[in-house]
């Protein structure tokens, strides 16, 4: 069995069916994700980029600039096409954490741990393992610095099911794709 595997095909068909799928706004403090490297599988879900939606079309993000970790407050434009000197983003969709039943799961609290992380810029030295934008999103889900190396989805899945005590996360597209410019888009 592979370690991992360039879903490729599978990845653009996910995409494209997304279009159709019904669109879940997020509410600040949610968790987003977009695809990075062709969505590449690994064992514990695919490699993806997540930040933090604060509102009004704005996303904290932490990303690789120079060495540095920087955390930045992008546009959705931004956060999918990505910054700095990260994996290449390819996904054609952001999608956000939802309970399973449709609710984008979020909070208040959050989002304002993401903009006080924001407004201090720097995190110290990127480290693709131990400082990445995985670390940054959960240690804004839970207020607490991760202890161990997390690098998938599930990782941060994981912290959200302990912090909103729902059995399960799903990513649901939100509407925003290479085609549309705003989360509050009718279209």
């Amino acid at each position: 069995m592979p370690i991992f595997r360039l879903p490729i095909i599978g990845n653009l068909i996910e995409s494209f069916s997304a279009e159709f799928k019904e669109k879940i706004k997020p509410v600040p403090g949610s968790v987003l994700k977009c695809d990075l490297a062709f969505g590449v599988k690994l064992p514990g879900g695919s490699l993806c980029h997540t930040g933090i939606y604060l509102g009004n079309d704005e996303i904290a993000e932490i990303t690789n600039v120079d060495g540095r970790a920087v955390v930045n407050v992008v546009d959705p434009t931004d956060f999918l096409q990505g910054q700095g000197t990260n994996f290449v983003r390819t996904g054609i969709n952001i999608y956000v954490a939802t309970d399973g039943d449709g609710r984008a799961l979020g909070s208040s609290r959050i989002a304002a741990r993401a903009r006080r992380f924001a407004k201090s810029g720097r995190r110290g030295r990127y480290d693709i393992v131990m400082n990445n934008c995985h670390m940054f999103t959960i240690k804004c889900v839970t207020g607490e610095n991760p202890g161990a190396a997390k690098l998938t989805e599930r990782d941060v899945e994981e912290a959200l099911m302990d912090v909103f005590g729902c059995g399960r996360v799903t990513w649901e597209p939100t509407g925003f794709s290479t085609v549309s410019c705003s989360f509050d888009d009718d279209d």
